[in-house]
């Protein structure tokens, strides 16, 4: 299971993937918007499975993958 956090780039986020990795949980999905990259540097000593940029965790969402998957889910036709 997967562990989704959204701003995970900013102050509180990188925070809380911080404290998240303190329990052992690595498989974090960061989210946050990949166009102020200049905050990625807030998790560059956490342990995540994935960096998404808002905007294609959105897309992904609404196209009902889930998050961390390899592939899109099986539809039956």
């Amino acid at each position: 299971m997967y562990i989704v956090v959204t701003g995970a780039a900013g102050f509180v986020g990188s925070n809380l993937v911080r404290a998240l990795n303190d329990r052992g949980e690595t498989d974090v999905i960061a989210v946050d918007n990949l166009a102020k990259a200049d905050k990625f540097r807030n998790l560059a000593d956490c342990e995540i499975a994935d960096y998404i940029d808002k905007e294609e965790f959105l897309a992904r969402i609404a196209a009902g993958n889930r998050p961390g998957a390899a592939r899109s889910p099986r539809r039956p036709p």
